[in-house]
């Protein structure tokens, strides 16, 4: 078996039995963008797919074929991206109407992955073409996307971080969220690392195609497992929200969530945990 597909079949094993558990964990805390794990869903089929073009690469080569998998290999960060916002929208859903950050503002940072998604289809796509003019295009296209994806991620980061300043506001169940989201950030970096140097460097160890195996599965693929796990691993733990206190998508409601009185808030979580005395 060639290297490259070794590494499909790696991803295989590992994509599909998440895709079950990522599927049950957002039935658990409902298929909406801000529950996260949705997109953790995505990317699993994301990544069934492209290895599964892959491997079919390696046996009838063909230029529709090779496409196909180079443009999946390229949008794998946004479902990251995504996955990482949604869960940040949770974690300050709880904190509301203390968060600093207004419903407003995960809408609009939610728009900027989508953007980046567009560029990397569109550039993996021309990328691919035996035009070189075309394929010239494709790259700056590319190159754009990991760009804005670098730039989303340093964002996401600080917002993470500093929402540890404000741990005490946090829920005691979305804590674990707020960790997990935190354990991700060199992992990702990481990941998009690897996506920068294979963009803008001439390395042909770092080629997508021909590049070192060993060193894809080390800085993409397993930075990618890690991820996965850690949010399926929150998912798990954590409480799900109470279906009246449950909000669509990252539209987080702008006067918070009933119960708060005096200063005080209910707990929006079924899984609610004793008052300890004060």
């Amino acid at each position: 078996m060639d290297p490259r597909e070794g590494l499909s079949v790696a991803n295989l094993v590992f994509y599909i039995p998440c895709l079950f558990i990522a599927g049950w964990v957002s039935f658990r805390h409902g298929f909406n963008r801000q529950s996260g794990w949705i997109f953790i869903l995505l990317l699993a089929l994301i990544r069934i797919i492209g290895s599964i073009c892959q491997i079919v690469s390696e046996s009838s080569p063909g230029e529709s074929i090779d496409e196909a998998w180079i443009i999946l290999s390229s949008v794998g960060l946004s479902p990251l991206m995504l996955a990482m916002l949604g869960l940040l929208a949770r974690v300050h859903s709880s904190m509301s109407p203390t968060s600093p950050l207004a419903p407003t503002m995960f809408r609009l940072l939610g728009i900027v992955p989508i953007v980046a998604v567009i560029l990397a289809i569109v550039g993996g796509s021309d990328e691919a073409s035996s035009k070189p003019s075309t394929a010239s295009s494709g790259v700056t296209l590319v190159k754009a996307a990991v760009i804005i994806f670098m730039v989303i991620f340093i964002i996401f980061a600080a917002i993470t971080l500093a929402t540890f300043l404000r741990l005490r506001s946090v829920s005691a169940g979305d804590e674990r969220i707020l960790y997990a989201l935190a354990l991700s950030i060199p992992f990702i970096l990481v990941r998009l690392i690897y996506s920068i140097i294979v963009d803008f460097s001439h390395n042909p160890q770092f080629n997508l195609i021909t590049g070192n195996v060993v060193i894809q599965g080390c800085m993409s693929s397993l930075m990618e497992f890690i991820v996965v796990i850690l949010y399926l691993t929150a998912g798990i733990v954590a409480p799900r929200i109470a279906k009246s206190h449950a909000q669509p998508s990252v539209d987080l409601q702008e006067t918070g969530y009933s119960g708060q009185q005096s200063g005080q808030t209910t707990s929006q979580y079924t899984e609610q945990q004793p008052n300890q005395p004060s």
